[in-house]
């Protein structure tokens, strides 16, 4: 399921240069697949935006990579992690790849000396999962050497806004004590995460639970991609590439309906929007965007807003591709291992500094 219902072939006038692969599925997209959908008087909801993200990433990340270990386990939530915000806890189920086998050691004191990231997938706060981003992950641990931490956090709309902002909560703050039950030293930690899951990381370095408890101080790099850091869709991309190029602000205003419900300031829920002094503190940062997306300006913006924090940012715009691509990966591999490669060499620099 697309995310441009509303385009029309005129849209195709103001079209950007993008890889023929891309532009292909474009056109049986927008002039086929969805037209055919419209025509069935379906509408919008997260059976089809589960679907639609699963099916995606199922028929275009194909190539089969595997990891040494994956191991399924939950964080729990502990009362300083969940407020007031909710009457029951939420316990996060999580996954772990393992880029290499634990150091077969009989010493149980002896632990794992791989590095952390702790990753939350994309799908408008509505799709995705970690089952769905599986492949995409075994490349994040492949490439990085990292065990990544995937959690599976709530999605809108049966849980709106702040579940999935509380169970990332959960995650990082309950990390340290799922790396102890695995064995794992960490001396740091990475955050890191893609579209709607890039707007959980940026909250989550700037929510005063991350702050207060300390662990904030413990996170050596966030990883940002093609994230979604504006809540009020003020950035001129969204305008501009609105129609035709997958993700649209048609589908970008559904989302964002399904996940705040409950009438909240959308401004301040916004990264973009934080003020130096919140962003100060915050760790080195890579931020990646494609250029045709209309969350692209916000990641730009963002990254300068960064910077003008104080915080070490390095920002990258692959050409010619759009927002997701990492799903899509047999439409533009080489971007793909390209962004997998950066994300190594970003995180290879922060450890080695």
């Amino acid at each position: 399921m697309s995310d441009s219902i509303k385009y029309n072939k005129a849209d195709a006038k103001n079209q950007v240069e993008l890889l023929p692969a891309v532009t292909d599925y474009l056109k049986v997209l927008n002039e086929q697949l969805l037209p055919a959908f419209v025509q069935t008087g379906s509408v919008p909801n997260a059976i089809n935006a589960r679907d639609g993200l699963a099916n995606l990433t199922h028929t275009f990340v194909t190539e089969a990579v595997n990891v040494a270990l994956i191991v399924d386990d939950i964080i729990e939530c502990e009362a300083s992690t969940n407020d007031a915000c909710e009457v029951l806890a939420y316990h996060v189920p999580v996954r772990l790849f393992y880029p290499s086998l634990p150091n077969a050691s009989t010493d149980q004191t002896e632990s794992t000396p791989l590095p952390v990231m702790l990753y939350f997938h994309g799908g408008g706060g509505t799709a995705g999962s970690v089952s769905v981003y599986h492949q995409i992950l075994c490349r994040l641990a492949k490439y990085t050497g990292h065990i990544i931490v995937a959690p599976e956090y709530r999605l809108a709309p049966e849980n709106p806004y702040p579940c999935a902002q509380n169970d990332a909560c959960t995650a990082l703050l309950g990390l340290n004590k799922l790396l102890a039950r695995q064995q794992i030293h960490a001396d740091n930690i990475v955050v890191a995460g893609d579209s709607h899951g890039g707007a959980l990381v940026t909250n989550l370095l700037r929510d005063l639970r991350t702050i207060e408890s300390g662990v904030i101080n413990d996170i050596s790099a966030q990883v940002l991609i093609y994230p979604s850091v504006d809540f009020t869709t003020s950035c001129p991309s969204i305008e501009k590439y609105a129609n035709g190029y997958l993700l649209g602000q048609a589908r970008i205003d559904w989302y964002f309906d399904q996940y705040f419900q409950h009438g909240e300031d959308r401004k301040s829920k916004s990264a973009l929007f934080a003020s130096l002094d919140e962003l100060a503190h915050q760790p080195p940062a890579l931020i990646i965007n494609a250029a045709v997306d209309p969350l692209y300006d916000e990641g730009v913006a963002y990254a300068a807003k960064l910077n003008k924090a104080g915080v070490n940012t390095q920002h990258i715009t692959y050409d010619k591709v759009i927002h997701a691509y990492l799903n899509m990966e047999n439409l533009n591999p080489d971007i793909c291992k390209q962004t997998y490669q950066a994300i190594n060499a970003f995180l290879a620099s922060k450890s080695s500094a």
